[in-house]
């Protein structure tokens, strides 16, 4: 493992948003179902909650073991990914938990390791698993998956605008000889696309393959409709569901299941002429209306923080004990 110091390769987003919004009481039952390196959870913890700690990452739950000593049985860690929450929760907290944050995507210490192969800025083998353990690299993930496939990716997960020839180009290259590293998959990239384009772009031309690529390997979509699925059954009455996302994709299917869930998305008449059916008065509630974003102040100091939403929701504390 990786021996870092979690507070000076991380500054969580919009954390005094987040605490706002967790209105957490002290003996509160709390999951960080994305604990990283445990800027949320210090907050969390510094207002009294028990948290339990969930990561697929097994770097990030190492170096949360002094965190852990501290917080003197408030903290448990699980090396889970958070679509797998289910069980480790019911089993922790035995019932119901009082609240759930969810910080989604890649931080900033693991596009910072080149080992990892999240980022070409330094070369790396082109990995690209949140956890190490188990799953298809994004090199095998190439090597084995058809052009039109990859340039499906590309334009579903990152609107890439030259999506067939970047696919056709990257499979060329993950079948040749090699080398193989990140910045080898940028290049290729960057010779795929028009003449002078690059040049007009106000980002790397590779940006979105490498994009598109880690939501592939990750699944990180599938994962998360299962976690909207998932989570808000979890919640006691009172409880809340809080979920930052980083791009577009994320927060659209967050904003359409919290507005289904809170009745904000009544049920459609099976035919013209026909009334709707009659909708179930909703267990939930938004806590946010619009996406809560970064302040002046953070943007500046945290330009991570510039495409960051957060939203939130409530479960009805006056709910059915059954229910």
């Amino acid at each position: 493992m990786v021996n870092v110091a979690p507070s000076t390769v991380h500054v969580p987003v919009l954390a005094s948003e987040v605490r706002s919004l967790a209105a957490v009481t002290p003996g509160q039952r709390w999951v960080d179902a994305t604990l990283g390196f445990g800027g949320h959870t210090r907050a969390l913890l510094a207002d009294g909650a028990q948290v339990l700690g969930l990561d697929q990452d097994l770097e990030a739950l190492s170096a949360n073991a002094a965190l852990v000593e501290a917080a003197q049985g408030r903290l448990s860690v699980k090396h889970t990914n958070f679509a797998e929450m289910a069980e480790p929760v019911q089993a922790w907290a035995s019932g119901a938990v009082d609240g759930i944050l969810a910080d989604l995507g890649v931080s900033s210490w693991q596009l910072d390791q080149p080992a990892r192969g999240f980022s070409f800025q330094a070369d790396g083998p082109l990995d690209m698993r949140m956890d190490t353990t188990r799953g298809e690299t994004a090199l095998s993930l190439l090597q084995r998956s058809a052009p039109d496939v990859v340039a499906r990716w590309l334009r579903e997960l990152a609107e890439e605008p030259f999506a067939g020839p970047i696919a056709r180009a990257a499979c060329a290259w993950a079948r040749g000889e090699g080398p193989h590293g990140t910045r080898g998959l940028a290049q290729t990239v960057v010779a795929a696309l028009p003449r002078g384009y690059a040049a007009k772009l106000h980002h790397h031309p590779a940006t979105r393959t490498f994009q598109a690529l880690r939501l592939a390997v990750n699944a990180e979509l599938e994962v998360l409709e299962t976690l909207l699925d998932v989570a808000p059954k979890l919640l006691a009455p009172g409880g809340r569901l809080l979920i930052i996302s980083f791009h577009s994709l994320e927060d659209r299917r967050v904003k359409e299941t919290f507005a289904q869930l809170s009745g904000r998305r009544r049920p459609v008449a099976p035919r013209r002429g026909l009334p709707p059916p009659e909708a179930p008065e909703p267990e939930y509630a938004l806590l946010t209306t619009k996406p809560v974003t970064a302040s002046p102040l953070e943007l500046e100091t945290n330009p991570r923080s510039r495409s960051a939403k957060l939203r939130g929701l409530r479960r009805h504390a006056a709910e059915v004990a059954s229910a």
